[in-house]
């Protein structure tokens, strides 16, 4: 065979076996090297590790010795740094407000909410209720890579109503909604409200499992906690705040295998703007939120308001039996789901889930446990496939910090980068 004949053959593949300049982008992979890597599961950190990373998803996670890293990878040098799974939060509201105007929230979309969680590092968030038709078109997109925003999960419209039948109604409206969990609320708001009766949440509890949904009960005493639990709820939405929890209670909850989400910061909510909250004057609060938003919040009136509000009083002279709870139930084995009932008025999205991080520590907690919470409980809990720790296949959401959450768990809020499916979010 003539050799010139083949020349121009030889030409081209040489040419398609030349490495291009932006191999590391074609390969698919990129390694994220030399950060301290909470994996969220618990597990002592690695130290100068490796986050190998393809397509969205993780596929390799340890030491720069037991990890390979592909030929043409993108290679991004995270040294100094700490890398942690992206923040849950398993009891947020994404379909209420995020402004204030004239004492009360301005509504903003829903895409909009879920890109402020996003910016703050929360990369999921399971939305507890109030949820309406949109919120099923946001969530239908997580099992791919949201764009800016935080991947949502929805318990649709919060169960209620005066007979069985009413609410019953209501779990297969949630169903055909395509709802990943359901709630039900069963409290009195302090005297004020009648509470849905235990003949109406305990059919409601059987068709939930029926459907195979996980549901996820709001309460606020004690005795209401343990019936519950004894009917078969998966999750207590709050805290139990009108009195200590015995063994008895404490037995219950471990042989049920439920779930507790203590929304510490929902009880701070409730008093904190009867002056100037400190967390006004916070740099990382003020990124988001300005002074025009906070106006309202710093009128006088308002804040005599709230000063002089029964319910506020109470809610602030219970808090410490909400953190004593918290740290006992922790401390016995009970799962903590992390939860802050954000994105209602005064609840602000992003920020709540930093500061129930501090609160938490404040109840005793350690800062991985801390963490442990808002990335593997939840996910364990509430069941997000994929989700909630650094794990070959999972989801490569994930936060790089510029300090060690574990020397002090406020330095989750030194954020260098929020990656969501492998992306940045910017």
């Amino acid at each position: 065979m003539n050799l010139l004949k083949l020349l121009p053959l030889i030409l081209i593949f040489i040419s398609g076996c030349k490495k291009p300049e932006n191999a590391g982008e074609l390969s698919g992979y990129t390694a994220f090297t030399g950060a301290t890597i909470i994996d969220g599961t618990g597990r002592k950190p690695v130290t100068n590790g490796v986050l190998l990373i393809r397509n969205g998803r993780i596929v390799s996670v340890g030491t720069k010795e037991s990890v390979s890293i592909p030929e043409g990878a993108q290679i991004k040098d995270v040294s100094g740094k700490t890398i942690m799974p992206g923040i849950i939060n398993g009891h947020g509201h994404v379909g209420d407000v995020k402004g204030i105007e004239g004492g009360h929230y301005s509504t903003e979309t829903l895409s909009e909410n879920l890109g402020l969680y996003a910016r703050y590092g929360v990369t999921t968030v399971v939305s507890m209720g109030g949820d309406k038709k949109e919120a099923e078109r946001f969530r239908a997109v997580n099992d791919s890579t949201p764009s800016d925003r935080a991947r949502l999960f929805i318990a649709g419209e919060i169960i209620n109503g005066n007979t069985a039948t009413e609410a019953l109604a209501i779990v297969d409206s949630n169903h055909k909604m395509g709802v990943d969990l359901l709630k039900i609320r069963v409290d009195d708001y302090l005297g004020s409200s009648n509470k849905i009766p235990e003949t109406i949440y305990r059919p409601v509890i059987r068709k939930a499992h029926a459907l195979g949904y996980k549901i996820a009960s709001h309460m606020y005493y004690l005795e209401d906690a343990r019936k519950l639990l004894e009917t078969g709820s998966d999750i207590l939405a709050h805290s139990i705040r009108d009195l200590p929890v015995d063994d008895d209670f404490i037995k219950l909850i471990l042989d049920k295998k439920a779930g507790y989400c203590p929304t510490l910061t929902r009880e701070l909510s409730t008093f904190v703007y009867a002056d100037t909250a400190d967390f006004f004057s916070d740099p990382f609060f003020r990124k988001e939120f300005d002074t025009t938003i906070l106006q309202p919040l710093l009128n006088p009136a308002n804040q005599i308001k709230v000063a002089n509000s029964k319910a506020a009083r109470t809610y602030k002279q219970q808090l410490p039996v909400a953190m004593a709870n918290l740290k006992t139930l922790h401390d016995s084995g009970v799962p903590v789901v992390f939860g802050t009932d954000s994105g209602v008025p005064t609840r602000f999205i992003g920020y709540f889930e930093h500061l129930e991080m501090e609160m938490m520590a404040e109840a005793g907690l350690s800062p991985m446990h801390i963490i442990v919470s808002a990335t593997r409980n939840v996910a364990e809990q509430l069941q997000l496939k994929d989700l909630g720790t650094l794990a070959p296949g999972h989801w490569a959401d994930f936060l790089i910090l510029n300090a060690d959450p574990l020397s002090d768990i406020k330095n989750t809020r030194q954020l260098d980068g929020v990656y969501i499916g492998g992306k940045e979010v910017k």
